[in-house]
């Protein structure tokens, strides 16, 4: 059985969302809504895909060239309509194809059940047509499934050309399909006119019916999963309906969500079984966070990369690693290139930016430490800084295994503290601290041992 072929229709302005970005690439759930549409062709095996591109066509076009595995693209210029857009996919289709798919690219909430239903009927049934219909409580917009009194489908009819009767019926088209691709080429270039100049591809059901061939219905379960978005407000809505969908599967993995209703996890969220997520937290871009963890409340973890029993308590981490049974909070920041080691502790109001911190390091209060290198078992003091920046460039710090940073210390880069050194409360280190050595002072200077004396002091 070969897969299907699938036609994704991404040429449309989506005047109505009132933005300078392609309406395809705005996000749902951290992923441009065009990417889910993707995914979903992915999970029933659909290929190739064939993109058709028209306004903000550069824009869609690269953004699907940075993919892992991109699909092809093909511009829609003039836009003449659904059916002028298959029209010009078709070419890209091998012939020996035998189904196509047709999708809307801005329905990113589709099953990926339904289309596989749709080729199941298509081919079981050899209709030449299996549609996708939604019964909606408000079908002002969509097209009409209008069906004789037996129940069978008699065409599709847009709400532009509906009489009132016809404007009446709930039951939508939702503009997904799957057609046998023979009869497809055959029969695309009938399709009519319409009065506005375009051709719309649901024509081809009155067609089909009319010559006496089969197109059947599947209709779906969840009308919401098949809506598109046209506006801000189905967006927001696709964002709920999304979220919900990310937790309860996170949920059904093992994963304790404590309220789901005021956490947000985007859809490349990876999260290990028995990790507990407190209300008010986001997990966002390609996250993952390992298992036994606690994230929140209040956190934001983005592009990151959290380990095993891990407690990150109202803190942010963007774009930074951290080793297992750490401790990060509250009110910690780490930044891009951060890099915690195992049983680490980032404490009240510290930042790292761009740093590597060893095993064990205790950064526990309002500190900076930023193009460093931490060893083990480094203890970082209160008020902690590395000046790492000279107005021109950056420069790197670098403490060694075991060291001691004693509170208010000023490390100015680039300097070097050696393996088990220390240094004093308020110094400021403008040069290097060999390995062992204990530095005091503006600038530090290093402590000389005393000798012992040799004879009683004088009376």
């Amino acid at each position: 059985m070969s897969s299907p072929a699938a036609i994704v229709l991404a040429a449309g302005q989506g005047t109505r969302m009132r933005s300078r970005l392609p309406k395809v690439l705005h996000p749902v759930a951290g992923r441009p809504m065009i990417d889910h549409v993707l995914a979903t062709l992915a999970a029933v095996n659909a290929g190739p895909v064939v993109v058709v591109t028209g306004h903000g066509g550069d824009a869609v076009e690269a953004a699907l060239a940075a993919a892992d595995d991109p699909p092809q693209t093909v511009r829609q210029e003039p836009q003449l309509g659904t059916a002028d857009a298959v029209r010009v996919a078709l070419p890209l289709v091998p012939d020996t194809t035998d189904q196509i798919l047709v999708v809307m690219a801005d329905v990113p909430l589709l099953p990926a059940a339904w289309l596989g239903a749709l080729t199941d009927v298509q081919r079981e049934t050899a209709a030449v047509i299996a549609l996708l219909s939604a019964t909606v409580p408000n079908p002002a917009g969509y097209g009409r499934i209008v069906r004789d009194l037996d129940g069978r489908l008699l065409a599709v009819v847009e709400e532009a050309d509906a009489d009132t009767a016809t404007r009446a019926v709930d039951e939508v088209n939702a503009g997904t399909y799957c057609f046998d691709a023979a009869w497809l080429r055959a029969n695309l270039g009938r399709v009519p006119l319409s009065p506005v100049g375009e051709h719309y591809l649901p024509d081809l059901v009155a067609l089909a019916v009319a010559d006496g061939r089969e197109v059947r219905v599947v209709g779906a379960t969840d009308p919401l999963l098949a809506q598109g978005i046209n506006d801000r407000a189905q967006l927001a809505a696709a964002e709920r309906l999304a979220r919900r969908a990310i937790a309860q599967r996170h949920m059904g993995e093992g994963v304790t969500i404590v309220d789901p209703e005021t956490t947000f996890i985007d859809a490349d969220v990876v999260i290990g079984q028995d990790t507990r997520i407190e209300p008010w937290t986001i997990l966002s871009g390609r996250t993952t966070i390992g298992e036994d963890a606690v994230i929140g409340p209040g956190s934001r973890v983005h592009d990151s990369q959290v380990g095993d029993r891990c407690r990150v308590w109202g803190s942010w981490i963007e774009s930074a690693e951290v080793g297992a049974d750490a401790r990060v909070g509250p009110m910690s920041h780490l930044r891009p290139g951060s890099v915690v080691g195992p049983g680490t502790e980032i404490g009240n109001y510290a930042e790292v930016k761009n740093s590597r911190l060893g095993g064990r390091v205790r950064q526990h209060h309002f500190s900076y430490l930023g193009d460093a290198q931490v060893g083990d078992d480094v203890n970082i003091g209160a008020g902690t800084v590395t000046a790492n920046y000279d107005g021109t460039t950056k420069h790197r710090t670098v403490i060694g295994d075991g060291a001691f940073i004693g509170v208010d210390t000023m490390l100015r880069a680039p300097v070097t503290v050696g393996p088990g050194a220390k240094t004093g409360a308020g110094s400021v280190v403008t040069r290097d601290v060999p390995a062992g050595k204990t530095v005091v002072g503006m600038p530090a200077r290093p402590i000389e041992a005393r000798r012992p004396r040799t004879e009683p002091p004088d009376a």
